[in-house]
């Protein structure tokens, strides 16, 4: 029988917020580094992407959850520093033995902000329609036949098989607690009624473009979060972040390398993130039934030889980041550095495995998107140099999920943040995830979930992780660039928590 620790260790009252890709902060502290009573600490946050809906059956992961994440408790969450699960609104959780039956059990005492009781019931509701709603958070719940409340604070989980991934999924969306008297409501989309820290100040707030939230002082674990206020701004300029974060307006940011120096070191302390992302050209048709060329191994091996990692790191990301030739991520118990040299950059020998396999001249289509931009030159490159040859499709930012999942392109640029080792097992190598939508996998990717999908130890079921893991770097059916990184400059009294195990919530920073 699988177990998680039932007691929560205490948390320190120091508190959070922060990171995947840019964010902000703003604090301060008494002289003696301890907060008084009456003391007010304000965060302002940056970030890129704004979020697309506030519906506990709708929300992304990623830095959306610097807003969402803030109104609405998630069931569990990840420790910073070591991104170990620990309990939240649920104190405990336990599988039967063979992984088909999960038991939560829910933290007694939380409310809503309405004041309404946090229960089973409102857990079980909040997952029964989100099982039901159309949207990004259904897939996940496509393992679980039913919910049910046993009692006021006991839930208990019914799975058609083991779900690896369900647990950890917990810490994200899918383990959002909404109000279900306001579910309904037409307000929830972007003024949900939440068990979380903060609530939404409506009239400060401009959707899109800056989200102003009030701490609970009634929250369970209020003395957690410093932050009196904590305010969200959207920038996708980094120049612009960089402004704010010289104006004062908020006091920790990301920051590119090439601004780093103009900044004022004794008013700001640099922090590096090594890895918080995965940036990879996604190879759709692994198995080659629209473009036949990408169903033939050496074709997507000769990609990999093709890349030029550390010219991308180095000239694009002004080193921040990591080199990486496999997807899993480096914090997790999959990863294996050994894999890392499996595809050193070797043009010549990509450009030979192409013409032995009968592909040279072969054209793709790819999107164009936000994220691929700045690379589509150094990649185009790299393609020209083994006798392929690229097409970039401009694709709007609204549509590149649509792009990617539609079966009209035979590769993607993607950059995707880390989830948990089984949930990134899924993503790019199960037969329904996101990264293979054209549902790719054959004998030795089935018996490998096979065994993953029926081990609820995830320590006896690592070998065949790790098995995963390898034949997927030498079948090439990714051509993984680098993780990606970031440089956060952080202003005095505020400390950053985290070094990019954790997801992007207020927990990643807290007052110094």
């Amino acid at each position: 029988m699988s177990h998680i620790p039932l007691r929560r260790r205490a948390r320190r009252p120091v508190a959070l917020i922060a990171a995947a890709a840019t964010a902000m902060a703003l604090g301060a502290c008494s002289a003696d580094g301890q907060e008084p009573t009456a003391a007010r600490h304000d965060l302002a946050v940056a970030v890129v992407t704004p979020p697309n809906s506030l519906d506990p059956a709708q929300l992304a992961d990623g830095q959306q959850m610097f807003v969402w994440g803030s109104i609405l408790d998630t069931l569990l969450y990840k420790e910073n520093k070591t991104g170990e699960l620990k309990p939240n609104a649920a104190e405990s959780w336990e599988y039967n033995e063979d992984g088909t039956k999960l038991t939560l059990k829910i933290r007694k005492g939380m409310t809503f902000s309405s004041g309404r009781p946090v229960n089973a019931q409102a857990v079980v509701a909040t997952m029964r329609r989100t099982m039901s709603t159309p949207g990004v958070l259904k897939i996940k719940y496509e393992a679980v036949k039913l919910v049910t409340a046993v009692d006021d604070s006991t839930v208990l989980v019914e799975f058609s098989r083991f779900d690896p991934q369900f647990v950890p999924n917990l810490t994200l969306g899918a383990g959002a607690i909404g109000d279900p008297d306001t579910l309904a409501d037409k307000r929830t989309a972007t003024d949900p009624v939440g068990s979380g820290p903060y609530t939404l100040d409506t009239a400060a707030t401009v959707p899109g473009a800056k989200y102003v939230l009030k701490k609970r002082n009634d929250y369970w674990n209020a003395s957690a979060y410093p932050f009196t206020t904590l305010t969200v701004r959207v920038l996708q300029d980094p120049t612009a972040s960089f402004n704010a974060l010289q104006a004062g307006e908020i006091n920790a940011a990301t920051v590119q390398t090439q601004l780093l120096g103009r900044l004022d070191k004794n008013a700001f302390t640099i922090n590096k993130i090594e890895a918080q992302a995965i940036m990879y050209v996604d190879i759709l048709d692994r198995k080659g039934e629209k473009w036949p060329a990408l169903g033939d191994v050496r074709v997507r091996q000769a990609i990999n030889y093709a890349i030029d990692r550390e010219g991308i790191l180095k000239g694009l990301l002004q080193g921040n980041g990591k080199v990486t030739n496999q997807t899993f991520s480096p914090f997790g118990k999959v990863y294996d550095a050994s894999l890392n040299s499996t595809y050193p950059h070797d043009p010549a020998r990509g450009k030979a495995l192409v013409q032995e396999a009968g592909y040279a001249g072969t054209k793709f289509k790819i999107p164009s998107t936000f994220l691929s931009t700045s690379f589509e030159a150094s990649i185009s490159q790299a393609f020209n140099d083994i006798g392929l040859g690229l097409e970039w499709v401009s694709v709007p930012p609204q549509q590149a999920q649509t792009a990617h999942l539609s079966g009209d392109y035979p590769l993607s640029f993607q950059i995707t943040g880390f989830n948990s080792d089984p949930g990134d097992a899924n993503l790019h190598y199960g037969p329904d995830g996101y990264a293979n939508p054209r549902h790719y996998k054959d004998a030795t990717t089935d018996k490998l979930f096979g065994a993953i999908n029926t081990t609820v130890d995830f320590d006896k079921a690592l070998p065949a992780y790790k098995q995963l893991n390898e034949y997927a770097v030498r079948q090439a059916f990714e051509a993984p660039i680098v993780f990606t990184g970031g440089t956060w400059a952080t202003g005095k009294g505020i400390v950053m928590l985290d070094d990019g195990k954790a997801p992007s919530t207020t927990r990643l920073f807290g007052l110094a």
